[in-house]
């Protein structure tokens, strides 16, 4: 989020999207402040899944999915938050949605928070793991994985309202 402000104060003209997890984007959320003190109409799209994605998905491949400190459990009200620092927030609550609130976000000359819900364990491709080589990039879930995010036991009442999944 703050290099994506850098962006949109170094090209005030151009459209700058920042496109983020629901928790890295609360690291610094109070950047929004100064985004809206200096008219930055950049705009946040939140991937809100309620975890810090990364670091489950490291959780899952390599640590048997023993979470520790990724479950977010529960997030803010990303709509209300941005409205309460002076900022839009919309949300895209359906897959017909997104291209409206998209493009609602795009003709707003003003910081927009854009929350959209996605499956709460959705990884994310290719990634190399630690101390690997190229060569060694992970490419898809393993099977074992695939197996234990098909739904079974996992999904918690907050995943039917998700929009994104594989």
């Amino acid at each position: 989020f703050p290099a994506a402000m850098g962006a949109q104060a170094a090209f005030p003209g151009r459209l700058v999207l920042c496109i983020a997890g629901d928790g890295s984007i609360q690291m610094n959320m109070q950047e929004m402040a100064t985004a809206v003190v200096h008219k930055l109409p950049v705009k946040i799209i939140i991937l809100n899944n309620r975890f810090h994605g990364m670091v489950r998905q490291w959780q899952d491949l390599f640590y048997e999915g023993r979470y520790a400190s990724s479950d977010l459990e529960t997030t803010p009200d990303f709509v209300k938050l941005a409205e309460a620092y002076g900022a839009v927030g919309l949300r895209a609550s359906k897959p017909s949605e997104i291209d409206a609130v998209l493009k609602e976000a795009i003709a707003v000359n003003k910081p927009v928070i854009v929350d959209v819900p996605t499956y709460r364990y959705e990884n994310v491709y290719p990634m190399i793991p630690a101390g690997g080589c190229n060569h060694e990039m992970i490419l898809e879930d393993p099977p074992a994985l695939r197996n234990k995010q098909s739904g079974a036991g996992q999904v918690t009442p907050k995943d039917s309202d998700t929009i994104l999944t594989a």
